[in-house]
Protein backbone atom coordinates (compact mmCIF):
# COMPACT_ATOMS: atom_id res chain seq x y z
CA UNK A 1 0.00 0.00 0.00
CA UNK A 2 1.09 3.30 -0.75
CA UNK A 3 1.39 6.12 2.11
CA UNK A 4 0.62 9.72 1.61
CA UNK A 5 2.78 11.94 4.35
CA UNK A 6 1.25 15.34 5.39
CA UNK A 7 3.78 17.64 7.24
CA UNK A 8 2.11 20.55 8.81
CA UNK A 9 3.38 23.56 9.83
CA UNK A 10 2.27 23.38 13.87
CA UNK A 11 4.02 24.95 16.12
CA UNK A 12 3.92 24.20 20.02
CA UNK A 13 5.53 27.09 22.29
CA UNK A 14 5.92 26.86 26.05
CA UNK A 15 3.73 29.50 27.55
CA UNK A 16 5.68 31.34 30.48
CA UNK A 17 4.37 33.41 33.02
CA UNK A 18 6.44 35.48 35.73
CA UNK A 19 9.56 32.49 34.77
CA UNK A 20 7.38 29.31 35.10
CA UNK A 21 5.96 27.41 32.19
CA UNK A 22 2.38 27.23 32.51
CA UNK A 23 1.06 25.69 29.32
CA UNK A 24 1.87 24.52 25.65
CA UNK A 25 0.52 26.42 22.94
CA UNK A 26 -0.18 24.33 19.89
CA UNK A 27 -1.22 26.19 16.45
CA UNK A 28 -0.86 26.19 12.83
CA UNK A 29 0.17 29.81 11.11
CA UNK A 30 -0.07 28.73 8.04
CA UNK A 31 -3.76 27.80 7.92
CA UNK A 32 -5.33 30.29 6.34
CA UNK A 33 -8.52 30.34 7.99
CA UNK A 34 -6.97 30.11 11.39
CA UNK A 35 -4.58 33.07 10.30
CA UNK A 36 -7.89 35.25 9.87
CA UNK A 37 -9.19 34.36 13.11
CA UNK A 38 -6.56 35.12 14.78
CA UNK A 39 -6.55 38.75 13.14
CA UNK A 40 -9.73 39.05 13.66
CA UNK A 41 -9.21 38.21 17.62
CA UNK A 42 -6.92 40.85 17.45
CA UNK A 43 -9.84 43.64 15.98
CA UNK A 44 -12.15 42.46 18.35
CA UNK A 45 -9.67 43.16 21.45
CA UNK A 46 -9.02 46.84 19.67
CA UNK A 47 -12.84 47.33 19.41
CA UNK A 48 -13.01 46.53 22.52
CA UNK A 49 -10.49 49.16 23.94
CA UNK A 50 -12.25 52.19 21.61
CA UNK A 51 -15.34 50.74 23.33
CA UNK A 52 -13.67 50.95 26.69
CA UNK A 53 -12.12 54.29 26.42
CA UNK A 54 -15.23 56.69 26.62
CA UNK A 55 -16.50 54.79 29.17
CA UNK A 56 -13.39 54.85 31.23
CA UNK A 57 -12.99 58.97 30.49
CA UNK A 58 -16.62 59.37 31.76
CA UNK A 59 -15.81 57.31 35.24
CA UNK A 60 -12.61 59.19 35.23
CA UNK A 61 -14.26 62.28 35.34
CA UNK A 62 -15.65 61.53 38.44
CA UNK A 63 -13.14 62.78 41.20
CA UNK A 64 -15.36 62.32 43.96
CA UNK A 65 -13.98 59.65 46.73
CA UNK A 66 -15.26 57.76 49.56
CA UNK A 67 -14.20 57.59 53.11
CA UNK A 68 -10.94 55.14 52.40
CA UNK A 69 -9.91 57.74 49.57
CA UNK A 70 -11.26 55.20 46.59
CA UNK A 71 -13.21 56.70 43.54
CA UNK A 72 -16.64 56.56 44.86
CA UNK A 73 -16.92 54.76 40.95
CA UNK A 74 -13.99 52.44 41.52
CA UNK A 75 -16.48 49.49 41.33
CA UNK A 76 -17.96 50.42 38.10
CA UNK A 77 -14.43 51.29 37.02
CA UNK A 78 -12.99 47.57 37.78
CA UNK A 79 -16.59 45.90 36.35
CA UNK A 80 -15.26 47.66 33.22
CA UNK A 81 -11.84 46.37 32.76
CA UNK A 82 -13.45 43.05 33.66
CA UNK A 83 -15.64 42.97 31.17
CA UNK A 84 -13.05 43.46 28.60
CA UNK A 85 -10.79 40.75 30.02
CA UNK A 86 -13.39 38.07 30.36
CA UNK A 87 -14.79 38.59 26.84
CA UNK A 88 -10.89 38.23 25.41
CA UNK A 89 -10.10 35.51 27.48
CA UNK A 90 -13.39 33.94 26.30
CA UNK A 91 -12.49 34.72 22.31
CA UNK A 92 -8.70 33.37 22.70
CA UNK A 93 -10.41 29.96 24.55
CA UNK A 94 -12.21 30.09 21.74
CA UNK A 95 -9.33 30.18 19.33
CA UNK A 96 -6.80 28.40 20.90
CA UNK A 97 -8.69 25.76 22.98
CA UNK A 98 -10.77 26.04 26.35
CA UNK A 99 -8.17 26.84 29.61
CA UNK A 100 -5.49 29.07 27.02
CA UNK A 101 -6.61 32.40 29.13
CA UNK A 102 -5.71 29.94 32.71
CA UNK A 103 -2.87 28.72 31.09
CA UNK A 104 -1.33 32.12 30.04
CA UNK A 105 -2.94 34.79 32.27
CA UNK A 106 -3.87 32.33 35.39
CA UNK A 107 -6.65 34.51 37.65
CA UNK A 108 -5.05 37.59 36.67
CA UNK A 109 -7.21 39.63 34.77
CA UNK A 110 -4.74 42.33 32.85
CA UNK A 111 -5.68 44.03 29.14
CA UNK A 112 -1.26 44.37 29.76
CA UNK A 113 -0.82 40.75 29.64
CA UNK A 114 -3.56 40.27 26.70
CA UNK A 115 -1.59 42.56 24.58
CA UNK A 116 1.57 40.80 25.54
CA UNK A 117 0.01 37.41 24.29
CA UNK A 118 -1.80 38.84 21.26
CA UNK A 119 2.07 40.73 19.86
CA UNK A 120 4.18 37.59 21.39
CA UNK A 121 1.86 35.43 18.83
CA UNK A 122 1.95 37.95 15.92
CA UNK A 123 5.40 36.98 14.68
CA UNK A 124 4.98 33.62 13.53
CA UNK A 125 1.35 34.49 11.37
CA UNK A 126 3.72 37.79 9.97
CA UNK A 127 6.36 34.95 9.44
CA UNK A 128 4.35 32.00 7.56
CA UNK A 129 2.50 34.56 5.75
CA UNK A 130 5.56 36.33 4.21
CA UNK A 131 7.35 32.66 3.45
CA UNK A 132 3.84 32.03 1.58
CA UNK A 133 3.64 35.57 -0.40
CA UNK A 134 7.69 35.51 -1.29
CA UNK A 135 6.68 32.02 -2.88
CA UNK A 136 4.50 33.62 -5.50
CA UNK A 137 6.87 36.85 -6.08
CA UNK A 138 10.24 34.85 -6.66
CA UNK A 139 12.11 35.57 -9.79
CA UNK A 140 11.43 32.13 -10.61
CA UNK A 141 7.73 32.27 -10.17
CA UNK A 142 7.84 35.49 -12.03
CA UNK A 143 9.09 33.30 -15.12
CA UNK A 144 6.82 30.87 -14.62
CA UNK A 145 3.89 33.36 -15.17
CA UNK A 146 5.43 35.53 -18.04
CA UNK A 147 4.92 32.03 -20.09
CA UNK A 148 1.60 31.63 -19.01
Amino acid sequence: MDTLVLSSNTKKIAITRDGEETGVLKFDPSDVIFAEKFYNLIAEFQAKAKEYEPKAMALDGNTATDANGLPVNFGERIALLRDVCEYIRARIDHLFGIGTSQAAFGDVYDTDLIVQFLDGLKPFFQKTRAAKIEKYTTEASAKRNKHK
